[in-house]
């Protein structure tokens, strides 16, 4: 799981949210990695089936009731936002990372943890660029069963915010 982690680009007390479906031991990794940091993770439950998980880190808990709602979050509050089987079944995807891209930092990174076979890669990066985030790359064998795909907000590009 280093290798996933090693996606963040880390700095004190920095700032992440993890968006999902399932909240797993990626959380925790996440949480691990992230602890010499002193790191917060902020995490948005979606409906489905939720560990649950205990670290420091951990700052905000919220429960999204539905896929129709978005997740709650503050303008350039977070340095990445890793969304976790979320994106390819909610209802209003677009508007979903129009939200993303506005709580983001200036130069932040959208990480998208997507189940082998739910969605082509090559939409969901489509969909992040006309949601106006730069240099969308899927990587397939860095979880097992999974794609990863990064994509970074870039300052003063696309919509400027």
């Amino acid at each position: 799981m280093t290798s996933f982690c090693d996606l963040f680009q880390t700095s004190p007390q920095m700032k992440i949210m993890v968006a999902t479906s399932h909240a797993d031991g990626l959380i925790s990794d996440i949480c691990t990695f992230l602890e010499p940091f002193n790191a917060t993770v902020d995490i948005s439950l979606f409906p489905g089936e939720h560990t649950e998980h205990v670290s420091p880190l951990i700052g905000k808990t919220d429960t999204i009731k539905d896929f129709h709602s978005p997740i709650r979050s503050a303008t350039r509050d977070y340095e990445t936002i890793v969304l976790q089987d979320v994106l390819h079944v909610h209802a209003l995807p677009h508007k979903l990372l129009q939200l993303i891209y506005r709580s983001l930092e200036n130069s932040a990174e959208i990480i998208v943890v997507q189940s082998k076979g739910t969605a082509e890669s090559s939409e969901i990066e489509a969909l992040l660029e006309r949601s106006e985030f730069r240099a969308a790359n899927t990587i397939s064998d860095l979880i097992e069963g999974y794609d990863v795909i990064v994509a970074k907000k870039m300052h003063m590009w696309g919509n400027g915010l």
